[in-house]
Protein backbone atom coordinates (compact mmCIF):
# COMPACT_ATOMS: atom_id res chain seq x y z
CA UNK A 1 0.00 0.00 0.00
CA UNK A 2 1.39 3.82 -0.69
CA UNK A 3 2.25 5.65 1.64
CA UNK A 4 0.45 8.80 1.67
CA UNK A 5 3.48 11.05 2.26
CA UNK A 6 6.00 8.74 0.99
CA UNK A 7 8.89 11.13 -0.62
CA UNK A 8 9.62 10.38 -4.49
CA UNK A 9 12.12 9.98 -6.30
CA UNK A 10 13.16 12.87 -7.96
CA UNK A 11 16.02 13.84 -10.20
CA UNK A 12 18.40 16.75 -9.65
CA UNK A 13 18.37 19.86 -11.20
CA UNK A 14 21.51 22.26 -11.97
CA UNK A 15 20.64 25.54 -9.51
CA UNK A 16 19.30 28.41 -11.89
CA UNK A 17 21.90 31.43 -12.41
CA UNK A 18 20.11 34.49 -11.65
CA UNK A 19 22.25 37.95 -12.39
CA UNK A 20 22.91 40.07 -9.43
CA UNK A 21 20.72 43.54 -9.02
CA UNK A 22 23.30 46.62 -9.89
CA UNK A 23 23.32 49.53 -7.78
CA UNK A 24 22.38 52.90 -9.13
CA UNK A 25 25.31 54.20 -11.83
CA UNK A 26 24.12 58.25 -10.22
CA UNK A 27 24.55 56.89 -6.33
CA UNK A 28 28.03 55.54 -7.48
CA UNK A 29 28.94 58.54 -9.01
CA UNK A 30 28.64 60.34 -6.05
CA UNK A 31 31.57 61.43 -3.92
CA UNK A 32 31.92 60.15 -0.63
CA UNK A 33 33.04 63.12 2.19
CA UNK A 34 36.67 63.32 2.71
CA UNK A 35 36.15 64.35 6.15
CA UNK A 36 34.64 60.68 7.04
CA UNK A 37 38.18 59.17 6.06
CA UNK A 38 39.92 61.06 8.89
CA UNK A 39 36.77 60.47 11.01
CA UNK A 40 37.55 56.85 10.55
CA UNK A 41 41.45 57.04 11.28
CA UNK A 42 41.18 59.47 14.71
CA UNK A 43 38.72 56.20 16.07
CA UNK A 44 42.14 54.48 15.85
CA UNK A 45 44.26 56.71 17.12
CA UNK A 46 43.80 56.82 21.16
CA UNK A 47 44.20 60.26 23.09
CA UNK A 48 44.11 62.30 19.59
CA UNK A 49 43.72 66.07 19.67
CA UNK A 50 41.10 66.38 16.83
CA UNK A 51 40.79 69.54 14.84
CA UNK A 52 38.94 68.03 12.52
CA UNK A 53 35.07 68.00 14.06
CA UNK A 54 33.17 71.29 12.89
CA UNK A 55 30.66 71.31 15.72
CA UNK A 56 30.71 73.67 18.55
CA UNK A 57 32.37 71.69 21.76
CA UNK A 58 29.15 72.97 23.72
CA UNK A 59 25.46 71.33 23.92
CA UNK A 60 22.53 73.69 23.74
CA UNK A 61 21.85 75.59 26.68
CA UNK A 62 19.50 74.58 29.44
CA UNK A 63 16.13 76.13 28.23
CA UNK A 64 16.70 74.80 24.92
CA UNK A 65 16.95 71.23 26.03
CA UNK A 66 14.05 72.13 29.17
CA UNK A 67 11.74 73.71 26.29
CA UNK A 68 12.75 70.17 24.30
CA UNK A 69 12.14 67.66 27.26
CA UNK A 70 8.38 69.94 27.74
CA UNK A 71 7.38 69.34 24.62
CA UNK A 72 7.97 65.21 25.32
CA UNK A 73 6.42 65.35 28.58
CA UNK A 74 3.15 67.60 27.14
CA UNK A 75 2.56 65.11 24.18
CA UNK A 76 3.47 67.53 21.13
CA UNK A 77 4.95 64.29 19.16
CA UNK A 78 2.66 64.91 16.28
CA UNK A 79 3.22 65.50 12.85
CA UNK A 80 3.14 69.29 12.22
CA UNK A 81 2.40 71.52 9.11
CA UNK A 82 4.81 70.66 6.54
CA UNK A 83 6.22 74.28 6.50
CA UNK A 84 7.17 73.85 10.34
CA UNK A 85 4.90 74.97 13.25
CA UNK A 86 3.54 78.28 13.64
CA UNK A 87 5.41 78.89 16.50
CA UNK A 88 8.82 77.90 15.34
CA UNK A 89 8.06 79.87 11.84
CA UNK A 90 7.08 83.33 14.30
CA UNK A 91 10.57 82.83 16.15
CA UNK A 92 12.60 82.44 12.67
CA UNK A 93 11.23 85.19 11.39
CA UNK A 94 11.34 87.43 15.16
CA UNK A 95 15.10 86.51 14.72
CA UNK A 96 16.33 87.37 11.56
CA UNK A 97 14.26 90.49 11.71
CA UNK A 98 16.56 91.52 14.91
CA UNK A 99 19.43 89.58 14.01
CA UNK A 100 20.23 90.59 10.03
CA UNK A 101 17.12 93.07 9.60
CA UNK A 102 15.32 91.33 7.30
CA UNK A 103 11.81 90.60 6.88
CA UNK A 104 10.00 87.12 6.00
CA UNK A 105 6.20 86.50 5.99
CA UNK A 106 6.10 83.58 8.22
CA UNK A 107 3.22 82.19 6.88
CA UNK A 108 4.45 81.53 3.54
CA UNK A 109 8.44 82.76 2.98
CA UNK A 110 9.97 80.23 5.90
CA UNK A 111 10.42 76.86 6.25
CA UNK A 112 11.58 74.41 8.75
CA UNK A 113 14.18 71.92 7.67
CA UNK A 114 16.14 68.82 9.22
CA UNK A 115 19.49 70.69 9.22
CA UNK A 116 21.34 73.39 6.47
CA UNK A 117 22.14 70.09 4.42
CA UNK A 118 18.41 69.17 3.39
CA UNK A 119 17.81 72.83 2.72
CA UNK A 120 19.88 73.12 0.23
CA UNK A 121 19.02 70.22 -1.69
CA UNK A 122 15.22 71.12 -1.26
CA UNK A 123 16.82 75.00 -2.59
CA UNK A 124 18.48 73.19 -5.35
CA UNK A 125 16.04 71.07 -6.40
CA UNK A 126 13.40 73.84 -6.90
CA UNK A 127 15.61 75.95 -8.99
CA UNK A 128 17.62 74.20 -11.36
CA UNK A 129 16.78 71.08 -13.77
CA UNK A 130 19.00 68.37 -15.12
CA UNK A 131 21.70 69.23 -17.08
CA UNK A 132 21.29 73.38 -15.51
CA UNK A 133 25.12 74.45 -14.20
CA UNK A 134 25.76 75.74 -10.61
CA UNK A 135 28.55 77.60 -9.94
CA UNK A 136 30.19 76.72 -6.67
CA UNK A 137 33.61 79.20 -4.95
CA UNK A 138 36.06 76.81 -4.07
CA UNK A 139 37.52 75.28 -1.51
CA UNK A 140 33.51 74.58 -0.10
CA UNK A 141 31.66 72.27 2.60
CA UNK A 142 32.30 68.68 1.10
CA UNK A 143 28.62 68.33 0.55
CA UNK A 144 27.83 71.17 -2.36
CA UNK A 145 29.42 69.28 -5.55
CA UNK A 146 27.21 66.01 -4.53
CA UNK A 147 23.89 67.29 -3.51
CA UNK A 148 23.99 69.39 -6.95
CA UNK A 149 24.58 65.64 -8.35
CA UNK A 150 21.84 64.43 -6.75
CA UNK A 151 19.57 67.45 -8.44
CA UNK A 152 21.13 66.25 -11.99
CA UNK A 153 22.84 69.11 -12.26
CA UNK A 154 26.77 69.98 -13.58
CA UNK A 155 28.89 72.16 -11.59
CA UNK A 156 31.37 74.65 -12.65
CA UNK A 157 33.98 76.10 -9.44
CA UNK A 158 34.54 79.66 -9.01
CA UNK A 159 37.97 80.04 -7.05
CA UNK A 160 38.39 81.75 -3.93
CA UNK A 161 41.80 83.24 -3.97
CA UNK A 162 44.53 83.34 -0.77
CA UNK A 163 45.34 87.13 -2.23
CA UNK A 164 41.79 88.09 -1.52
CA UNK A 165 41.44 86.15 2.22
CA UNK A 166 39.67 82.94 0.29
CA UNK A 167 36.83 85.70 0.45
CA UNK A 168 33.90 85.50 -2.30
CA UNK A 169 34.45 87.67 -5.56
CA UNK A 170 31.98 89.24 -8.50
CA UNK A 171 34.57 89.29 -10.88
CA UNK A 172 35.49 85.71 -10.65
CA UNK A 173 31.68 84.55 -10.17
CA UNK A 174 30.98 86.54 -13.59
CA UNK A 175 33.87 84.94 -15.34
CA UNK A 176 32.66 81.48 -14.77
CA UNK A 177 28.96 81.96 -15.67
CA UNK A 178 27.76 80.35 -18.65
CA UNK A 179 24.75 79.72 -20.52
CA UNK A 180 23.48 76.85 -18.46
CA UNK A 181 24.15 78.14 -15.27
CA UNK A 182 21.11 78.55 -12.85
CA UNK A 183 22.25 79.43 -9.23
CA UNK A 184 25.31 79.80 -7.36
CA UNK A 185 25.82 78.75 -3.79
CA UNK A 186 27.03 81.66 -1.43
CA UNK A 187 29.37 80.65 1.94
CA UNK A 188 30.28 83.40 4.21
CA UNK A 189 31.42 83.05 7.00
CA UNK A 190 32.89 80.09 5.05
CA UNK A 191 33.55 76.42 5.30
CA UNK A 192 36.52 75.54 5.76
CA UNK A 193 37.98 79.09 5.17
CA UNK A 194 37.31 80.84 7.48
CA UNK A 195 36.26 83.80 5.46
CA UNK A 196 33.91 86.45 5.62
CA UNK A 197 32.88 88.48 2.34
CA UNK A 198 31.80 91.93 3.37
CA UNK A 199 28.61 93.75 1.87
CA UNK A 200 30.10 95.68 -0.58
CA UNK A 201 30.95 92.97 -2.69
CA UNK A 202 27.91 90.95 -2.11
CA UNK A 203 26.25 94.16 -3.88
CA UNK A 204 28.70 93.30 -6.96
CA UNK A 205 27.66 89.94 -6.85
CA UNK A 206 24.16 90.81 -6.55
CA UNK A 207 24.19 92.84 -9.64
CA UNK A 208 25.84 89.87 -11.17
CA UNK A 209 22.70 87.54 -10.28
CA UNK A 210 20.42 90.28 -11.43
CA UNK A 211 22.30 91.00 -14.74
CA UNK A 212 22.65 87.22 -15.59
CA UNK A 213 19.29 86.20 -13.86
CA UNK A 214 20.82 83.32 -11.52
CA UNK A 215 19.60 82.42 -8.15
CA UNK A 216 21.95 82.76 -4.69
CA UNK A 217 21.66 79.95 -2.48
CA UNK A 218 23.28 81.74 0.57
CA UNK A 219 24.10 79.24 3.51
CA UNK A 220 24.70 81.00 6.29
CA UNK A 221 24.91 78.81 9.03
CA UNK A 222 27.99 80.91 10.88
CA UNK A 223 26.32 84.34 10.50
CA UNK A 224 27.07 84.86 14.50
CA UNK A 225 30.51 83.47 14.46
CA UNK A 226 32.71 87.25 12.92
CA UNK A 227 35.70 87.89 14.73
CA UNK A 228 36.98 91.60 15.39
CA UNK A 229 34.34 93.13 18.43
CA UNK A 230 34.17 91.11 20.99
CA UNK A 231 32.91 93.85 23.41
CA UNK A 232 29.82 92.52 23.39
CA UNK A 233 27.12 94.20 25.69
CA UNK A 234 23.90 92.34 27.34
CA UNK A 235 22.46 88.86 26.96
CA UNK A 236 20.35 89.85 23.61
CA UNK A 237 23.49 91.45 21.88
CA UNK A 238 25.77 88.95 19.69
CA UNK A 239 27.89 91.95 18.19
CA UNK A 240 28.93 92.09 14.85
CA UNK A 241 27.12 89.34 12.14
CA UNK A 242 27.67 88.30 9.00
CA UNK A 243 26.16 90.43 6.06
CA UNK A 244 23.58 88.79 4.03
CA UNK A 245 23.54 88.95 0.27
CA UNK A 246 19.52 88.76 1.08
CA UNK A 247 20.31 92.63 2.31
CA UNK A 248 21.25 93.79 -0.97
CA UNK A 249 19.38 96.08 -3.31
CA UNK A 250 17.25 93.68 -5.67
CA UNK A 251 18.34 90.58 -4.02
CA UNK A 252 15.86 89.21 -1.35
CA UNK A 253 13.31 88.16 -4.38
CA UNK A 254 16.22 85.96 -6.00
CA UNK A 255 18.33 84.52 -2.23
CA UNK A 256 17.53 81.64 -0.40
CA UNK A 257 18.50 81.52 2.54
CA UNK A 258 19.49 78.44 4.35
CA UNK A 259 19.95 78.46 8.13
CA UNK A 260 20.10 76.04 10.64
CA UNK A 261 20.15 76.16 14.90
CA UNK A 262 23.43 73.54 14.89
CA UNK A 263 26.42 75.74 15.09
CA UNK A 264 24.73 79.30 16.25
CA UNK A 265 22.89 77.29 19.26
CA UNK A 266 25.04 74.25 19.77
CA UNK A 267 22.37 72.22 18.55
CA UNK A 268 23.94 69.94 15.84
CA UNK A 269 22.28 66.26 17.16
CA UNK A 270 19.06 68.13 17.14
CA UNK A 271 19.12 68.53 13.20
CA UNK A 272 16.76 71.29 12.81
CA UNK A 273 16.86 74.57 10.77
CA UNK A 274 15.14 77.03 7.81
CA UNK A 275 14.83 78.35 5.01
CA UNK A 276 14.18 81.68 3.98
CA UNK A 277 12.88 82.43 0.63
CA UNK A 278 9.99 83.85 -1.88
CA UNK A 279 6.32 82.44 -1.41
CA UNK A 280 6.96 80.87 -4.74
CA UNK A 281 10.30 78.77 -4.01
CA UNK A 282 8.65 78.03 -0.36
CA UNK A 283 5.93 76.28 -2.46
CA UNK A 284 8.03 74.02 -4.11
CA UNK A 285 10.60 73.51 -1.37
CA UNK A 286 7.49 72.32 1.10
CA UNK A 287 5.86 70.21 -1.56
CA UNK A 288 9.39 68.24 -1.82
CA UNK A 289 9.86 68.10 1.48
CA UNK A 290 6.83 66.74 2.11
CA UNK A 291 7.35 63.67 0.44
CA UNK A 292 10.73 63.11 1.51
CA UNK A 293 9.73 63.48 5.49
CA UNK A 294 6.21 64.30 5.53
CA UNK A 295 7.38 67.04 8.70
CA UNK A 296 9.71 68.03 10.63
CA UNK A 297 10.47 66.93 14.10
CA UNK A 298 8.12 68.29 16.56
CA UNK A 299 9.86 67.88 20.02
CA UNK A 300 13.64 70.24 17.74
CA UNK A 301 10.71 72.80 16.70
CA UNK A 302 9.80 73.46 20.22
CA UNK A 303 13.54 73.38 21.33
CA UNK A 304 14.42 76.15 18.30
CA UNK A 305 11.25 78.17 19.56
CA UNK A 306 13.17 79.02 22.85
CA UNK A 307 16.59 79.14 21.11
CA UNK A 308 15.50 81.54 18.92
CA UNK A 309 13.68 83.75 21.40
CA UNK A 310 15.26 83.53 24.58
CA UNK A 311 18.51 85.05 25.58
CA UNK A 312 21.67 85.01 23.81
CA UNK A 313 24.33 84.37 26.23
CA UNK A 314 25.14 81.09 25.35
CA UNK A 315 25.81 81.91 21.97
CA UNK A 316 28.31 85.08 23.12
CA UNK A 317 30.42 82.75 25.34
CA UNK A 318 30.82 80.73 22.06
CA UNK A 319 31.86 83.44 20.39
CA UNK A 320 34.31 84.31 23.05
CA UNK A 321 35.67 80.69 23.05
CA UNK A 322 36.58 80.35 19.67
CA UNK A 323 38.14 84.10 19.34
CA UNK A 324 40.05 82.83 22.17
CA UNK A 325 41.41 79.79 20.67
CA UNK A 326 41.46 81.68 17.17
CA UNK A 327 44.29 83.63 18.53
CA UNK A 328 46.15 80.71 20.46
CA UNK A 329 46.31 79.11 16.79
CA UNK A 330 47.35 81.92 14.73
CA UNK A 331 50.05 82.88 17.41
CA UNK A 332 51.23 79.36 17.63
CA UNK A 333 51.42 78.99 13.84
CA UNK A 334 53.10 82.56 13.49
CA UNK A 335 55.56 81.01 14.79
CA UNK A 336 56.67 78.55 12.12
CA UNK A 337 58.12 79.63 8.81
CA UNK A 338 56.62 77.12 6.64
CA UNK A 339 52.90 77.24 7.73
CA UNK A 340 51.40 79.79 6.16
CA UNK A 341 47.23 80.50 7.93
CA UNK A 342 44.76 82.79 6.10
CA UNK A 343 43.47 84.64 9.01
CA UNK A 344 39.86 83.62 9.28
CA UNK A 345 37.16 86.57 10.12
CA UNK A 346 34.50 84.25 11.00
CA UNK A 347 33.28 80.45 11.94
CA UNK A 348 35.54 78.84 13.61
CA UNK A 349 37.83 77.25 10.86
CA UNK A 350 41.64 78.07 9.88
CA UNK A 351 42.80 77.07 6.25
CA UNK A 352 46.53 76.72 7.12
CA UNK A 353 48.88 76.70 3.60
CA UNK A 354 51.06 73.53 4.32
CA UNK A 355 53.05 73.31 1.04
CA UNK A 356 56.50 74.93 2.02
CA UNK A 357 56.86 71.74 3.93
CA UNK A 358 57.51 69.59 1.17
CA UNK A 359 54.13 67.38 1.79
CA UNK A 360 50.79 67.27 -0.25
CA UNK A 361 48.37 68.18 2.16
CA UNK A 362 46.69 64.47 2.27
CA UNK A 363 50.21 63.10 3.54
CA UNK A 364 50.86 66.02 5.87
CA UNK A 365 47.56 64.78 8.19
CA UNK A 366 48.34 61.27 7.64
CA UNK A 367 51.87 62.01 8.75
CA UNK A 368 50.67 64.75 11.48
CA UNK A 369 48.16 62.06 12.91
CA UNK A 370 50.50 59.30 13.31
CA UNK A 371 53.77 60.97 14.57
CA UNK A 372 52.10 63.72 17.04
CA UNK A 373 48.19 62.63 17.35
CA UNK A 374 46.76 65.22 15.61
CA UNK A 375 43.93 65.36 13.17
CA UNK A 376 43.35 67.61 10.62
CA UNK A 377 41.15 67.51 7.23
CA UNK A 378 43.18 68.22 3.92
CA UNK A 379 42.20 70.66 2.22
CA UNK A 380 42.04 68.83 -1.29
CA UNK A 381 38.57 67.11 0.70
CA UNK A 382 37.20 70.88 -0.09
CA UNK A 383 37.99 70.28 -4.02
CA UNK A 384 40.93 70.64 -6.12
CA UNK A 385 41.14 74.44 -4.94
CA UNK A 386 42.08 73.41 -1.42
CA UNK A 387 44.90 71.16 -2.55
CA UNK A 388 48.18 72.13 -0.18
CA UNK A 389 45.86 73.42 2.65
CA UNK A 390 44.60 72.03 5.46
CA UNK A 391 41.46 72.76 7.71
CA UNK A 392 41.54 73.16 11.51
CA UNK A 393 38.53 73.61 13.79
CA UNK A 394 39.05 75.90 16.59
CA UNK A 395 35.77 75.15 18.69
CA UNK A 396 37.50 72.59 20.87
CA UNK A 397 38.26 73.52 24.60
CA UNK A 398 41.61 75.64 25.32
CA UNK A 399 43.97 73.80 26.38
CA UNK A 400 43.49 70.49 23.86
CA UNK A 401 43.50 73.31 21.49
CA UNK A 402 46.53 75.30 22.67
CA UNK A 403 48.83 71.65 22.57
CA UNK A 404 47.50 70.35 19.40
CA UNK A 405 48.56 73.70 17.22
CA UNK A 406 51.88 73.40 19.57
CA UNK A 407 52.17 69.83 18.01
CA UNK A 408 51.35 70.95 14.24
CA UNK A 409 53.84 73.51 14.73
CA UNK A 410 56.77 71.26 15.68
CA UNK A 411 55.72 68.52 13.43
CA UNK A 412 56.10 71.14 10.58
CA UNK A 413 59.42 72.64 11.53
CA UNK A 414 60.86 68.63 12.20
CA UNK A 415 60.14 67.50 8.16
CA UNK A 416 60.73 71.11 6.58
Amino acid sequence: MTQPFASQPTTAQPAAIHPQPTLAASALAIPRSGIRDIFDRVERVPDAISFAVGEPGETAAPHIVEAGCRAIMDGDTHYTNVLGTEAFREAAAGYTRRIKGLDYDPSCEIQAIDGATIGLYLALKAVIDPGDEVLIPSPYFTSYDAEVMLCGGAIRTVPLRPEHGMRLNARDIEAAIGPRTRAIILNSPGNPTGAVTPMDELERIGEVCARHGIWAISDEVYHPFVFGDEDLHGPDCIGSTAPSIAAAPGMRGRTIVVESLSKTFAMTGWRIGYLLAPHAVIEQTSKIAELMHSSVNSVAMAAGVAALNGPMDHVIAMKHHYALNRRIILDELARCPVLSPITPEGAFYVFVDVRATGLDDVTFCHRLLGEEKVAAVPGSAFGAAGAGFVRLSYAGPIEPTREGARRMRRFAERIA
